[in-house]
């Protein structure tokens, strides 16, 4: 029986290179399409074949995506404040990214994808735990973007039949974070207390936040990969936690504290953002293998072992 060859684009980024790993742990052709420019090659599976390319460059995703079977996406700008910076930069590498895939998928009679969405998509719900189906009024361009991407999939599905399937992941964290720069509270953190430096923290602590470990959301994506189409579902721990209860724990597991700078208020941030992942769980019946207590040693200890604390 042939191997299902999956194309990940984004494969060398913080998820995408688990869910690589996990594919080719699972016997699949794994083929990686990522310009590096958020992410590492040293990250991409050696069992994966890497691609350097852009997405706004049409002719190298056509060619790419000859003999795909399906295709995992996550390329795209993903920093808060970039895309608050820089909106214009935002829309148009992950809106214009993901219409040339589309294209190219069609073109190379490509059907299926599972797209790396977003919980941004809901900006400051009125109601948690939030629903697939509660409203969706993003507050910064990079939660716009994600919630556009989804709305081009349903045109893409409809009209031609493409299968979609939309994550909207919560907060992630877990081995091989290494974006740069570095915005997410749980690399700062555990790379600030590992050097002895002070903390940033933005709001006083006081958002309320649903973690979910990144092995959890790579074995989501497999779980979706054959779903026909057009779906999306929230991927969280189905828990909220405080901001500054989450850094005392990771002071506990350290074993030492620092310093902690008071930041203020920080633009985009929603003050609470917490999933209901039912739907997931009762259609294709994924939840959580992690807790939060062991997806934090993982990750801890991830950082004490890491060549170069960056």
């Amino acid at each position: 029986m042939k191997k299902q060859r999956i194309l990940v684009t984004g494969g060398a980024g913080f998820i995408g290179s688990n869910t690589v790993k996990l594919l080719c742990d699972l016997g699949m052709d794994v083929v990686v399409f990522d310009n590096l420019s958020f992410g590492y090659k040293d990250l991409v599976d050696k069992r994966a074949k890497f691609i350097e390319g852009d997405l706004l460059d049409k002719k190298a995703i056509n060619e790419a995506l000859i003999g795909v079977d399906k295709v995992f996406h996550f390329a795209a700008i993903s920093i808060i404040k970039q895309s608050i910076d820089d909106p214009v930069f935002c829309f148009k590498t992950n809106i214009e990214g993901i219409v040339n895939l589309l294209e190219a998928m069609r073109v190379n009679g490509v059907q299926y994808i599972v797209n790396s969405s977003s919980a941004s998509v809901y900006g400051n719900p009125e109601v948690v735990p939030v629903t697939e189906d509660s409203g969706k009024a993003p507050i910064q361009p990079y939660g716009a973007s994600k919630l556009a991407v989804e709305a081009i999939l349903s045109s893409y599905y409809h009209t031609y039949g493409i299968n979609s399937t939309s994550l909207r992941y919560f907060n992630a964290y877990g081995p091989n974070d290494e974006q740069q720069p570095v915005t997410r509270a749980v690399p700062t953190w555990i790379k600030a207390i590992l050097k002895h430096q002070p903390i940033p923290l933005y709001w006083k602590g006081n958002q309320l936040r649903d973690y979910v470990f990144v092995e959890d959301i790579a074995k989501a994506h497999i779980d979706v990969m054959d779903m026909k189409g057009f779906n999306y579902f929230n991927i969280g721990s189905g828990n909220g936690i405080l901001i500054k209860e989450l850094l005392e724990k990771i002071f506990e597991k350290v074993g030492y504290r620092t310093e902690i700078i008071d930041k203020g208020e920080r633009q985009g941030d929603p003050k609470i953002l917490v999933a209901d992942i039912s739907k997931i769980e009762k259609i294709v019946g994924w939840k959580p293998s992690f807790d939060l207590d062991e997806g934090l040693d993982r990750t801890i200890e991830y950082y004490r072992q890491a060549k170069v604390l960056k």
